[in-house]
């Protein structure tokens, strides 16, 4: 009987090991170039949440002894930044106009919210969102804001 239990239990820890996987996302976005006197490269972060809970993903900022530009990602710092979460590794220095692509890890999240802001010194803001449900799609669309331009994101299962 104990034998018959052990078996059962390991047979049913393999199946779920093969449910539960971690995904990867690739976030394609445009930084548009902004034509202004002063311009300043803006900061990026991407990070998603599950009820309560926040799972920074990305942040672009400039990598320096006082980032106090950091608290312009106003949703972003509300979350995450202000409690210094541990994002060094995600980290990486603000980048010019042009086309990013980003691959990212989501851990054992399926469904979730998926936010994307950017911030300039002296400039506008953009946050969008989209829901997020690896059960259901593997593409998403955001439209382009004045900050950062159109997000297409692809999921790997």
């Amino acid at each position: 009987m104990r034998s018959l239990f052990k078996t059962s239990m390991l047979a049913a820890t393999l199946s779920f090991a093969s449910i539960t996987h971690a995904a990867s996302m690739e976030v394609s976005f445009d930084i548009p170039q902004v034509t202004t006197g002063k311009y300043a490269r803006p900061y990026v972060a991407i990070w998603a949440e599950q009820g309560k809970e926040s799972k920074p993903l990305l942040v672009w900022h400039l990598q320096g002894k006082e980032d106090k530009w950091l608290k312009d990602l106003r949703r972003w710092w509300r979350k995450i930044g202000r409690y210094d979460a541990h994002v060094d590794s995600l980290t990486g220095a603000t980048k010019g106009p042009g086309h990013y692509q980003e691959s990212l890890d989501l851990g054992d999240w399926s469904e979730f919210t998926l936010y994307i802001e950017a911030a300039r010194e002296n400039g506008g803001r953009s946050l969008v969102k989209t829901k997020i449900d690896l059960n259901s799609a593997t593409q998403y669309s955001i439209p382009a804001e004045a900050e950062i331009g159109p997000i297409q994101i692809s999921i790997n299962p």
